[in-house]
């Protein structure tokens, strides 16, 4: 491990590339009224307000002096869109059930409680552990937020209780879960629980060796982490409840009680904890943690029992990255060589035809090559690693379907296209029904070609901007240009051998990232192997009939053979390869290569997703507590642990994974957009012209792909690969069910095909809008319900 961070550090030095550590800046930011504790906290106009809070004004603690509430102490203060809500405490009477919004009463607690946690999240306010007047409280309470008229008791903690824990909603491999840490009742609590916000089911998780989480404060911080400010220190606190102290106890220096100064960081991914330096402003207990312009203010605590501070810190998390001038050369080395292919195959076209089929060709191995190329994008490039690293491979059985499917495709559906000579897939429909059904199924295609131009611009823009700190919407806007330029040139040919050399690049890269993060997981490889073992991270199948998780059957049926049968059968990016091959075998050779290529190569992805997780549970002190996006998990390895160069390079790979998929997907828009519509209703229009409709389409739809991706950028999506394969079933299901009908029911004609197309859309359309079914069953369900409708239909519509 030694020799990989010199080697690391000698090549930042010689290649001018740098990644900074995570920094916790730390800043006086004044002072509050009074020196208190316990105190409630919130930013009112811009500025910092406290309330409450309590102290020992007149005589020391030490000395026997009371304890002054202000007018209460001890509840909890959170930060909601509307300001901040105040929640229960105590005071001399006892303890306290209301809650208030900007000082305006709202709905209490259904008890009193004090020195327990609250937190805000997925629209609910949360309040869990506690006391009420001594007596523990286990109950954790819940507001819908602001709509709420009363708190709901959602579950009770496991074990007897905790006061003073800290709490928290951050995202887990799951989904977004609830997260209580920390406190104390007759021990002190090193682990903290996990609520799955589905199922309401408790999980420890790993414990803080040692390090108390007892008048801490927590906040999340970018996509999963949790940070824990201030607290007192273990042993001593411990020593101190069950009575081992003596009479002395409160009169030592502050620095006796070693109060922690640094922070305390909880990955939820990997259900791990590091240590990040902090400062001694920092060494409080009970202070108050106020969200304040992309950091927090930290006030109040106490420095000592009983000695109360009245100071103000301004916090804020910093990593300083650098992508490196060797960097940025192999990135633009990459992009003029993609360039210079448009230039070269645009000089070669002859055409229309050449532009929409490439001329007949295209060797069937490139035709292969490029079909895994275009389905793969940046999409498995980055979410399938970043899937696999939050939970496991329960997506890679889906994989196994394509060379199975890739069989009927070869006997059934191929021949098919082949006989066609038209350039577009849908001109089959209208031969088959009637040419409504065509440029109905051509629009949606249309459409989802559109919106999955727009994902897989966004993805390598949210990486790029991940590494480099360069502003996401100019990350969108240069490479939605590039792209753009580069397919409107040089037409399919150009695209299928951009993605010959794209596809080993990325093939070349993914196995190099994977060796690399298995052999520096702490351990090595069998040291990785051991950790994804203990931590089910190589599971395959998830054994349940739960139709809302991605089990067996939901993955096989779903993800496997319904959606890579709509993919194979129906997608003009994909049929258009069949095209462009000389014979009919060829394209069948094509359909084979890519099917092996997807099962044997694209393991090396899930690989890549394990050695993350495995590299980052053993290393979680090189994680950005600052990472917004869980999907940007694999290009921010590439800059923090690789040499310069390299990193560019599989950069450049997820770059290449991108224009392979837009090229291809902004080249289909316009082959189906120039043949379906103005050559369908035009048929004269000349090559020439119809060649600048295409081109023109392809600039359209491009730009069309890179505003919505622009738009993208603004939305909170947990992961990708979910909402891309959401989009898939919605969108496309129906045209799945219309090829299906076309090969297979010779009675189904045109008016009973639309009406099961119809159908079958709504049907998916209410199955994403009422019920919880796991997104993968939408297009099976969308071909089933289709066909079997437009078979009923068939019986009763006139041919």
């Amino acid at each position: 491990m030694k020799k990989h961070i010199l080697l690391h550090l000698l090549f930042s030095l010689v290649c001018g590339y740098s990644f900074g550590q995570n920094n916790i800046i730390v800043t006086p930011a004044g002072k509050m009224e009074r020196a208190v504790s316990g105190h409630f906290a919130g930013i009112v106009d811009g500025k910092l307000k406290t309330w409450g809070g309590c102290n020992f004004p007149d005589v020391p603690c030490a000395d026997g002096g009371q304890k002054v509430f202000y007018p209460k102490a001890y509840g909890a203060s959170v930060t909601v869109p509307e300001g901040s809500v105040l929640i229960g405490g105590a005071n001399e009477e006892g303890s306290i059930a209301e809650v208030s919004l900007n000082n305006k009463p709202f709905p209490s607690l259904p008890k009193p409680l004090d020195n327990f946690a609250a937190c805000y999240g997925v629209d609910r306010i949360f309040v869990a552990g506690g006391q009420t007047n001594g007596v523990p409280n286990k109950d954790v309470y819940a507001l819908d937020w602001p709509s709420g008229k009363e708190w709901v008791k959602l579950c009770e903690l496991p074990g007897e209780g905790r006061l003073q824990p800290c709490m928290a909603v951050q995202n887990a491999p799951e989904g977004k879960a609830l997260y209580v840490f920390g406190g104390f009742l007759k021990d002190v609590y090193t682990y903290g629980l996990k609520l799955n916000l589905k199922t309401l089911e408790w999980t420890k998780t790993s414990s803080t060796d040692n390090l108390a989480l007892v008048g801490s404060c927590c906040t999340t911080s970018g996509y999963s982490h949790i940070l824990f400010f201030g607290g007192v220190n273990y042993d001593i606190f411990l020593s101190a409840i069950k009575g081992e102290q003596d009479d002395q106890y409160l009169r030592h220096e502050p620095s006796w009680y070693k109060f922690r100064q640094d922070v305390l960081a909880y990955h939820t991914i990997t259900d791990s904890w590091a240590l990040i330096e902090g400062d001694s402003a920092l060494a409080r207990a009970g202070a108050a943690l106020t969200p304040f312009e992309g950091g927090w203010l930290y006030s109040g605590g106490e420095t000592m029992p009983g000695i109360r501070s009245d100071k103000v810190s301004r916090i804020e998390t910093k990593r300083e990255t650098s992508f490196g001038w060797l960097n940025w050369t192999v990135l633009a080395l990459y992009l003029a060589a993609m360039l210079g292919m448009g230039i070269y195959f645009m000089r070669r076209e002859n055409g229309a035809d050449d532009f929409f089929k490439g001329g007949g060709r295209i060797p069937w191995w490139a035709a292969g090559i490029s079909i895994y190329a275009t389905m793969l994008s940046a999409i498995t490039y980055m979410a399938i690693p970043a899937k696999a690293y939050a939970t496991d491979w329960t997506y890679y059985p889906m994989l196994w379907m394509i060379p199975i499917v890739g069989f009927p495709v070869i006997w059934y559906y191929l021949p098919y296209f082949r006989r066609s000579k038209a350039a577009s897939a849908y001109a089959i429909l209208e031969e088959r029904f009637n040419v409504a059904t065509r440029l109905m199924a051509s629009t949606l295609f249309c459409i989802f070609m559109v919106a999955r131009m727009a994902l897989v611009m966004y993805l390598p823009s949210l990486a790029l901007t991940a590494v480099t700190g360069i502003d996401i919407y100019l990350c969108i806007i240069l490479m939605g240009l590039v792209t753009i330029i580069y397919c409107t040139m040089g037409g399919v040919e150009a695209v299928i051998w951009g993605d010959v050399v794209q596809g080993c690049i990325l093939v070349g890269g993914a196995i190099f990232a994977a060796l690399y993060l298995w052999g520096n997981t702490e351990g090595g490889f069998s040291g990785a192997w051991q950790i994804a073992v203990d931590n089910d991270k190589l599971r395959l199948f998830i054994w349940s009939m739960d139709y809302r998780r991605v089990t067996f059957w939901v993955a096989i049926l779903g993800g496997g053979i319904a959606n890579n049968l709509i993919s194979y059968t129906s997608d003009q990016t994909v049929i258009q390869r069949y095209m462009t091959t000389k014979d009919e075998k060829s394209a069948g050779r094509s359909i084979l290569v890519n099917g092996f290529m997807s099962v044997f190569v694209s393991v090396a992805f899930y690989f890549i997703g394990t050695g993350l997780y495995t590299f980052y549970k053993t290393h979680p002190q090189s994680l950005d507590i600052t990472m917004q996006q869980g999907d940007a998990i694999f290009p921010y390895f590439m800059m923090s642990q690789m040499p310069a160069g390299i990193a560019g390079l599989l950069i450049a790979a997820i770059f290449a994974a991108t224009m392979s998929t837009i090229s291809s997907n902004i080249n289909s828009v316009s082959t189906a957009f120039s043949v379906d519509f103005v050559q369908r209703f035009r048929p004269k229009t000349s090559d020439a012209a119809l060649l600048r409709v295409a081109r023109w389409t392809c600039i359209v739809s491009g730009m069309m792909g890179l505003v919505i991706a622009l738009l993208m950028a603004t939305w909170d999506i947990a992961s990708l690969l979910d909402y891309f394969n959401t989009i898939l079933g919605l969108l496309t299901s129906g045209l799945g069910g219309l090829f299906v009908m076309a090969i297979f029911f010779q009675q189904i004609k045109g008016r009973a095909a639309l009406t099961g197309f119809i159908v079958g859309e709504i049907v998916v359309f209410l199955m994403y809008l009422y019920t919880d079914a796991n997104f993968f069953l939408y297009g099976g369900i969308g071909i089933v319900v289709s066909v079997i409708v437009a078979w009923l239909a068939s019986f009763v519509t006139k041919k």
